[in-house]
């Protein structure tokens, strides 16, 4: 009892005035906003040509995507990331929404900057009407500490005909590695969010 009546103070202390200041909008990884509505319409796997289920050109796909994220260094940002991801896209995930290539790669390249490393594995990838659902489990090494935190997600993409990402829906739940530690989420919320 004790322990929830001392964190809604905290809670709003630390994210009250983000809200409301208005120089960071309200902000939701699941909200059918209308931007979202309209990627779901220009994203439609149906208006690309896409390889086969198990073929090897979906493999190839695939797999660039994967090795971005198990090789999560600005280096290998810098080398491989614009076969990746299409130049414009509908991005979304716990913190922003982003739709160029040049954005999502500044926000990436940014989040690095607090971490000593991270690795994504990706646990089960499924296909279902020619889009794809990608449960991952990701591991983050904080600067200046000593242990690695762990947790688990999952992402919704779509590709164009020439195997790029253009849509990624991120479904990640914050609170183990962030929102828990509320003596220094104003400081990694604000981080995250933009102030680069």
């Amino acid at each position: 009892m004790f322990k929830t009546f001392f964190l809604i103070p905290l809670l709003f202390l630390s994210f009250g005035p983000i809200a409301l200041t208005g120089k960071t909008p309200m902000h939701s990884q699941t909200d059918l906003d209308e931007p979202y509505l309209e990627a779901l319409k220009w994203t439609d796997p149906a208006q690309y040509s896409l390889p086969a289920a198990g073929s090897p050109e979906e493999f190839r796909m695939l797999s660039r995507l994967e090795q971005l994220f198990t090789q999560y260094t600005e280096s290998y940002f810098e080398a491989h990331f614009e076969s990746v991801y299409a130049e414009t896209f509908y991005f979304r995930d716990a913190f922003k929404k982003l739709n160029l290539r040049e954005d999502l790669y500044a926000y990436f390249i940014h989040g690095m900057q607090a971490i000593d490393s991270a690795n994504f594995e990706f646990n089960h990838v499924m296909r279902s009407r020619d889009e794809y659902f990608i449960e991952w489990t990701m591991y983050l090494k904080f600067k200046d500490k000593d242990v690695t935190e762990s947790s688990i997600g999952m992402s919704r993409f779509r590709f164009d005909s020439e195997g790029k990402v253009i849509f990624h829906q991120d479904y990640w739940d914050p609170t183990t590695i962030i929102y828990r530690k509320i003596p220094i989420a104003k400081q990694l919320i604000h981080f995250v969010q933009g102030k680069m």
